[in-house]
């Protein structure tokens, strides 16, 4: 039944973002790499999210999925 009330609501919502991480050289272990990956995608996010002043809890840990190499 509408009574024709107004209410004042809130909504939380979770949701899942891939990014890229910068580029590594040569001399960089892959240990490294994935712990400098992580650290530079959860960056990303944060630095985004706080610059456009949006309200905003990082929930859960980075997670690298996947590393492109190039044989030079």
């Amino acid at each position: 039944m509408n009574t024709g009330k107004k209410i004042n609501a809130k909504a939380r919502v979770q949701i899942t973002v891939e990014v890229d991480a910068s580029a590594w050289g040569d001399d960089c272990t892959i240990g490294q790499l994935y712990k400098q990956a992580a650290e530079s995608g959860w960056a990303t996010i944060y630095n985004t999210l706080t610059q456009a002043k949006v309200p905003h809890r990082i929930i859960g840990e980075p997670k690298v999925i996947g590393v492109l190499t190039e044989a030079s």
